[in-house]
């Protein structure tokens, strides 16, 4: 049953690749990742081209940069290729973050060089800052970001996860609910350059230092630090806006903040 129900979804989209031949082989697994993991509504409301060009684009990129021989399987399948991180607006941001953005991962030795630059880089480019007050709505898409001028730390994070994807730097968004002292929740955002780091968006500072590094340490299982997902993992990310969306997988990693 459980394979004749993956059968049914991804034969629409399988027959759309058959069709279009420039999707074989290796970027055929890619399309079945993301078709297999992604939520319901996406599924039927998301068209095929939308799926085909994210897909090309994301494998393209990897080939382009100096690491991406490096890059694991399933790291790019699950941080790397997929077209949204949480609720946020579905935009087709791949092939104008990847135009913008890809000769500053060119010129970077190394990941977490490229990720420095590209913090500061994207938000003086597109001039997008934190607000709390003037920003719409806590969980902007990209582009509802750079037409406001203004996101919160959550629109802050999907902006520069998607700025990171677009140049074949694994990304994901990480949050807490609440800190340990009820000072409040957070959004932030973590690289993968053989293990996983974090950082502030729109916060150029080292890996792994930013104001939020000892609030972090004192998490406890009261007050999870979890990391978005696209693979489903059982866990559900926690998203203060919208509580009771269950649908973005999540995974607990309050034991890599620990120092």
């Amino acid at each position: 049953m459980k394979f004749l129900r993956r059968f049914i979804i991804l034969l629409p989209f399988l027959l759309f690749i058959n069709i279009h031949s420039a999707l074989a082989d290796q970027q055929s697994e890619g399309m079945e990742f993301l078709i297999v993991n992604m939520p319901d509504q996406d599924r039927a409301t998301l068209k095929h081209e939308f799926l085909v060009e994210n897909t090309k684009l994301a494998y393209q990129a990897l080939s382009e940069v100096p690491w991406g021989k490096d890059i694991p399987k399933d790291i790019f399948l699950n941080d790397i290729l997929p077209y949204a991180t949480l609720n946020e607006r579905r935009d087709n941001w791949r092939v104008d973050f990847h135009r913008r953005f890809i000769k500053i991962a060119q010129s970077s030795k190394s990941i977490d060089q490229a990720v420095i630059a590209l913090n500061k880089y994207v938000f003086d480019t597109l001039r997008v800052a934190y607000s709390a007050d003037k920003r719409p709505k806590p969980d902007q898409s990209p582009y509802e970001s750079i037409k406001a001028h203004y996101a919160s730390c959550t629109g802050l994070s999907i902006l520069l996860v998607d700025a990171l994807r677009s140049v074949g730097i694994p990304a994901r968004i990480a949050a807490i609910a609440m800190w340990p002292d009820e000072s409040g929740n957070h959004t932030w955002v973590e690289i993968w350059d053989g293990k996983w780091h974090y950082t502030g968006a729109a916060e150029p500072n080292p890996l792994d230092h930013t104001w939020f590094t000892v609030k972090a340490s004192q998490t406890d299982a009261q007050h999870p630090i979890y990391a978005s997902s696209f693979k489903k993992t059982g866990l559900s990310f926690p998203m203060r806006w919208a509580p009771d969306l269950k649908y973005v997988p999540a995974i607990d990693v309050t034991k890599n903040y620990k120092r």
